[in-house]
């Protein structure tokens, strides 16, 4: 019944649109589909509204972002086929409009999912189509990612290979080779990653690469190769000058370590080592980037109070919510809901409604991190724009029954 119901609006949303207008509106006010379901969401309502939105909304810009969110949440929910059917829908959408910029903007979003729904190939060819070197590059590494964290490491070597920048594609190799599933890393080369990092010349850039070697080497299960690679490491940071330096490099190692999922006395031995280093910043810039990169592992280890203290660093809004949402609060959840609460009245201070909507959706993220489904629907009825709530609600659908 269910692939009937989607089955039916897809076949409708991609039926010839009409002419469209340039100029996209964010004055909508919620339309009866989002609210009804708001009273009662449940996952089929959540993607009911959203394509009733998609079939009512009259420019292509609009039609293309909400039908991304939706496919988006299929993949989440397991119907890849219909993600992707959803994802050409959405791309049909976006050239409907006839402007490059569009287009070329909705093919960044659209070619990573493909590769997350596993569609590797048609992700590839999409990202062809980047006419900019530096974006193209981004895609291709954002369609790496995938593939690494499905275990499709060659598929993730064909994507990184096809950089323009192949010193960018190497470091975004050796950052995400961690993420893939143990398995995968046996046909890693070790050796051929240690030769690279070894020709490296600055300090900062080597120091993190022999620190990469070493998580490698722990996820491959190679004790032996990881201490060797920490000692190097060790030796390598008394050569790095400044303290802002100092700082980054520490706690860019002890995030590392986290998100690899390292045992937990590297994870700490290194979080001291850039709690020591990064007491000593003191200009606001460095405590920002400073808390991107520790926050998300204090939050994570139960200690949120420290991870939220450092959301005095951050003055602009939407800073503030990116920063939110990078946080998983465990078993503070209360504590995470009323910080996003207070942060969602700061919203209310801002001028235009889609400003707003944007900080909105940014903090929905930080509410569907944490599976915080009373949360998530409190940020999705705060939307002032139809499309944006249709859009909220269709990634807040995982959450639901």
């Amino acid at each position: 019944m269910k692939k009937l119901l989607f089955s039916t609006f897809l076949t409708a949303i991609a039926m010839p649109a009409l002419a469209q207008n340039d100029t996209v509106t964010t004055e909508h006010r919620p339309n009866e589909h989002t609210v009804a379901c708001l009273e009662a969401p449940t996952r089929d309502c959540a993607f009911t509204s959203a394509l009733q939105t998609v079939i009512g909304e009259e420019f292509g810009i609009e039609r293309a972002k909400v039908l991304i969110g939706v496919a988006r949440a299929m993949i989440e929910t397991g119907q890849q086929d219909q993600a992707i059917q959803t994802l050409m829908l959405a791309l049909d959408e976006a050239r409907s409009v006839r402007l490059t910029l569009v287009t070329q903007e909705k093919i960044t979003v659209i070619a990573p999912l493909l590769a997350r729904a596993g569609d590797g190939a048609g992700a590839l060819a999409l990202a062809e189509e980047l006419q900019n070197d530096g974006i193209r590059d981004t895609v291709l590494a954002k369609i790496a990612e995938e593939a690494i964290s499905a275990g499709k490491l060659a598929d993730a070597r064909v994507a990184l290979g096809q950089m323009t920048n192949q010193v960018k594609a190497f470091w975004r190799e050796l950052s995400l080779l961690p993420r893939a599933p143990r398995e995968a890393l046996a046909i890693v080369d070790l050796a051929g990653l240690e030769a690279k990092v070894q020709e490296v010349t600055v300090p900062d850039q080597r120091y993190l690469g022999v620190i990469q070697l070493a998580i490698i080497s722990d996820r491959m299960g190679r004790p032996g190769d990881r201490n060797a690679y920490l000692a190097e490491a060790e030796e390598l940071f008394s050569s790095i000058v400044g303290i802002s330096s100092r700082a980054t490099i520490a706690a860019q190692r002890a995030r590392s370590m986290f998100d690899a999922g390292m045992d937990e006395a590297f994870v700490q031995e290194s979080y001291e080592l850039a709690l020591l280093h990064g007491g000593r910043l003191r200009n606001n810039m460095a405590l920002v980037d400073f808390a991107k990169k520790v926050g998300v592992i204090e939050a994570a280890r139960g200690d949120l109070e420290t991870a939220l203290s450092r959301l005095e660093y951050f003055i602009a809004v939407d800073e503030k919510a990116q920063y939110l949402a990078s946080l998983r609060a465990g078993s503070n959840q209360s504590i995470f809901a009323a910080e996003m609460r207070e942060l969602l009245n700061e919203v209310e201070e801002l001028q235009g409604a889609y400003e707003r909507d944007l900080v909105r959706l940014t903090l929905l993220e930080g509410a569907l991190g944490n599976s915080d489904m009373y949360l998530a629907r409190h940020v999705v009825e705060a939307m002032e724009d139809d499309d944006n709530q249709a859009l909220a609600l269709a990634l807040m659908a995982p959450l639901l029954d």
